[in-house]
């Protein structure tokens, strides 16, 4: 008995399943956001000074705040300008609980909200804020402000 079978019988047909990763779509992402990271990380090596070329001197650290610290300071002053009338509840619900509350011998009450971080392995401090919100203490309303650091 000879038996013809149609040839897409015959044909191995490829055996079609959804793949599946061990790990979560997200996770796929990580090593091109950690290859975008390190590109922008990247930066050239200064060339060697020459012997006719004197080193530089290291620059102060208290240098004076460049043209764009204080176009930055003060973009950050006229912000903190905006909670001028706001009141106590308000600021406490927007910054939280200030690191202290002082009252002051006017009467006034003094909000201090500081921020700083620390740098290299002695942990020298990098960047410090400290924003004080000066209430009426009647009104308990944000009367004004100030800045030290940032």
């Amino acid at each position: 008995m000879n038996t013809t079978y149609p040839r897409s019988l015959l044909l191995p047909t490829p055996v079609r399943r959804p793949l599946r990763w061990p790990v979560s779509r997200a996770l796929l992402c990580v090593p091109l956001v950690g290859a975008a990271v390190l590109a922008g990380c990247a930066s050239t090596v200064p060339p060697a000074p020459t012997p006719s070329t004197p080193p530089a001197a290291a620059p102060p650290l208290t240098a004076a705040p460049s043209a764009a610290d204080q176009q930055r300071r003060g973009e950050f002053d006229k912000a903190l300008d905006s909670w001028h009338g706001a009141t106590v509840q308000e600021l406490l619900r927007k910054m939280g609980k200030p690191e202290a509350i002082t009252r002051r011998a006017d009467g006034t009450y003094d909000y201090r909200y500081s921020k700083s971080t620390r740098a290299g392995p002695e942990g020298r401090p990098a960047f410090s804020c400290t924003v004080r919100y000066l209430v009426d203490a009647p009104a308990r309303q944000v009367i004004g402000h100030s800045i030290e650091g940032c």
